[in-house]
């Protein structure tokens, strides 16, 4: 998870400085460490949400099949 996230980080911050290099600007510190700081704390976030724990429970569910009480909603015939 850090490892993606100091990743995103500096590919955020290169990409900032590239943009600025490009239009011969000067980089504003302030919206580089923004932006650095975003990209870094939303790909920790989004790493940890899908994280192994997540995958694992939902290979369980579909290796064990449909709860029972979902199946029970599927049990008759439709009436369209």
């Amino acid at each position: 998870m850090v490892i993606a996230s100091l990743a995103v980080a500096l590919t955020c911050f290169i990409m900032y400085a590239i943009d600025r290099k490009m239009k011969n600007e000067k980089i504003s510190w302030d919206s580089a460490l923004k932006l650095t700081l975003l990209g870094g704390l939303l790909t920790s976030g989004v790493v940890f949400a899908t994280g192994p724990e997540v995958i694992q429970e939902a290979v369980n569910v579909v290796a064990e099949g449909l709860p029972s009480a979902a199946q029970d909603m599927f049990v008759g015939t439709p009436t369209f």
